[in-house]
């Protein structure tokens, strides 16, 4: 019996899919064969239109980067245009002003290399000329010259980091909240408080020494706010924080008062906090925070627009520090568009070797510990040196 019920529910359920089969194919049968004979033409329009859809989901991907290599060209033009012509612009157009400046660090001969691009980059696209360098006792003469030579104004500080805090306070405060595993704090962080003193400029932008310029973003210095920087993360991602290595502010000697308290009381309290962290702290517990778009300070991936590039942390490697370099030729053929990271280390060394060139610093330079003439003038492709150290 239970076998013949199974079989009787088996018998049932086929009967069930046949007659779905039924209702669901004869309509549309009798509906393409009435297309077929009522307009034939509407039936291969509709396979073509079927196909089409399916060829564009197909090359959607394919869609997209053809969009970015446009975006890309169309960049890279304005990026040799205003390379070539932005200052015969700014002659033109805008009037300099003694109110504001660019101001970055160099605590030691290590940065001279990018401070040095960075300085070249700012002399090619900002109409804005005063360039203020705060230098250590640690910078040897000849990179005092060079960096005179491309536009800085040097200006000897008291170089101030977590390490000369200590010093001040007494004793290692390297743990707690803020702290640091040993041997990662950076030298001359924080260095840069002192221009909160400069109340000389209505607006300074600081930059990093790693930080270049690929295009004129002078409008910073109109901005109205007291203080503002771009997002740690392109957007996409979240990281509620901001990056330092741009910032755009209004000096005051009551926030360099307030700043140096801070930090000061958080080192007793606890350990010395890294300068971006104190920044954050202060800011953004003032509500004093303008967020810039991320397009200002791009940082380990191609972002576009791309207004400055700052090579920051670990993608691409910091360039003049890594055993690979392109050579002059190499670099100096690269004819775009930046797809890559690796295509801004190629902006960055031609802007280097340019640079050599125009401010005659070609002397200077094969003085240096930094000039590698097997690298610089060899025949190994830049992309085949990584392959080499990689096997």
């Amino acid at each position: 019996m239970e076998e013949y019920g199974r079989s009787k529910q088996l018998t049932k359920k086929k009967g069930t899919r046949r007659t779905i089969f039924m209702v669901s194919f004869i309509p549309t049968f009798i509906v393409v064969v009435f297309l077929v004979v009522w307009r034939p033409l509407l039936l291969s329009y509709f396979f073509r239109y079927a196909k089409l859809i399916i060829s564009e989901v197909i090359n959607d991907k394919q869609r997209f980067l053809d969009n970015e290599l446009h975006f890309a060209a169309k960049e890279w033009r304005l990026y040799q245009i205003e390379s070539r012509f932005g200052q015969d612009w700014c002659k033109e157009n805008v009037k300099s002003r003694s109110d504001v400046t660019w101001l970055t660090v160099v605590v030691n001969d290590e940065f001279i290399v990018p401070a040095l691009v960075l300085g070249h980059s700012l002399r090619t696209f900002s109409c804005q000329k005063n360039m203020i360098a705060f230098i250590s006792e640690e910078v040897s003469t000849g990179a005092v010259k060079a960096l005179q030579n491309v536009g800085w104004e040097t200006r000897l500080v008291e170089e101030m980091d977590c390490n000369w805090l200590d010093a001040k306070i007494g004793g290692d405060r390297n743990s707690g909240l803020f702290g640091r595993p040993l041997g990662h704090r950076i030298r001359g962080t924080h260095t840069r408080f002192h221009a909160w003193n400069y109340t000389e400029f209505s607006k300074i932008i600081y930059v990093d020494a790693d930080y270049m310029l690929m295009t004129n973003i002078d409008e910073l210095f109109d901005l109205p706010d007291d203080f503002a920087a771009a997002p740690c993360v392109r957007p996409g991602a979240l990281d509620p924080c901001f990056n330092a290595g741009l910032m755009v502010f209004r000096p005051d000697s009551n926030y360099h008062q307030e700043i140096m308290k801070l930090w000061w009381e958080t080192t007793e309290k606890d350990t010395c906090p890294h300068d971006q962290d104190l920044l954050y702290m202060y800011f953004i517990d003032a509500g004093n925070w303008k967020a810039l778009p991320y397009t200002y300070n791009v940082r380990r991936h191609v972002f576009r627009p791309m207004k400055g590039f700052h090579f920051a942390c670990c993608r691409p490697p910091k360039p003049w520090s890594t055993e690979c370099r392109p050579s002059r030729r190499e670099a100096s053929d690269f004819s775009g568009p930046i797809l890559t990271v690796d295509d801004v280390v190629f902006i960055f060394w031609n802007g280097f070797y340019d640079l050599l060139m125009k401010y005659k610093l070609e002397d200077w330079w094969r003085s240096t510990k930094f000039f590698k003439p097997a690298q610089e003038f060899g025949s190994v492709a830049y992309t085949d040196c990584w392959k080499q150290i990689a096997e």
